[in-house]
């Protein structure tokens, strides 16, 4: 009996993490299912939309056990290329993260530290605590939602947080993000994002919707991940294809190369 305990314990586990998003046909009576690629199609259409974007906030962020706050301004454009600042008191920037294709760079001026790299989630991680792929940051900094590349997507209802819970699956039936939405409009709620291995990789909450042009964005993003690492970005002022000043993606110094990832 007693080795049977944990059995149990871990049948009841692996039943209950699978319960997560519990599929059923329709909210009440008379309310379908929503349409999961008309869904992903509006998203995709969001994202297409925009170019380039500029804005500004308050970042919080936790390194090294300690939590930090600070005033943030960035900018990005297609394809590829983003700059965040984080601001001193005045305004001027305490550290620059400038991303440029597959290459990152992080500069802290009153350090004179420049730091040349690959661009990758464990260095997208100096800056903002959380392992967050690059293409990943930049949609989120644009307001929209990332939706990773998949195969196969389903629609379910999850009763416990009543909420449409869409997946996405990769080929083998390998889940790759979970997006979820009290309605199937173009308001996404949370994101959960899973690894190769299929562990949780990070989980995004979008929060405080404003009206910017023709949809919404969030005006609150909270940012996970799987350690307990977390950020957060409260946008104060967002705009959407503007014009990206010259040399906005040029460092006016020498970055010593690291070959980590």
């Amino acid at each position: 009996m007693g080795n049977r305990v944990p059995l149990l314990v871990a049948v009841f586990l692996v039943a209950l993490s699978l319960s997560a998003c519990v599929s059923t046909p329709r909210t009440g009576v008379g309310v379908p299912t929503p349409d999961p690629h008309r869904f992903l199609s509006s998203l995709k259409k969001q994202q297409d939309s925009i170019t380039s974007f500029r804005g500004i906030g308050k970042l919080r962020y936790t390194m090294d056990g300690e939590e930090h706050t600070t005033r943030a301004a960035w900018i990005g454009s297609l394809p590829a290329n983003l700059r965040v600042d984080t601001l001193g008191l005045w305004g001027q920037p305490n550290l620059t993260l400038l991303v440029k294709g597959s290459a990152l760079y992080l500069h802290a001026p009153d350090e004179d530290r420049c730091l040349k790299a690959k661009a990758t989630a464990r260095n997208v991680s100096r800056l903002v605590s959380v392992p967050l792929p690059v293409e990943d940051l930049f949609v989120m900094l644009s307001g929209q939602v990332p939706v990773l590349p998949f195969h196969r997507a389903a629609i379910q209802y999850s009763e416990a947080e009543g909420q449409w819970c869409l997946s996405l699956y990769r080929k083998w039936g390998r889940l790759v993000e979970r997006i979820w939405t009290k309605g199937m409009g173009t308001i996404v709620n949370r994101i959960d994002v899973f690894d190769r291995s299929g562990h949780l990789a990070y989980t995004a909450l979008f929060r405080r919707f404003q009206p910017l042009k023709d949809s919404l964005i969030p005006k609150e993003i909270v940012v996970s991940g799987e350690q307990g690492e977390s950020f957060s970005l409260e946008v104060e002022r967002l705009s959407t294809n503007v014009e990206v000043p010259a040399g906005a993606y040029t460092l006016q110094v020498t970055c010593d190369s690291h070959d980590g990832s």
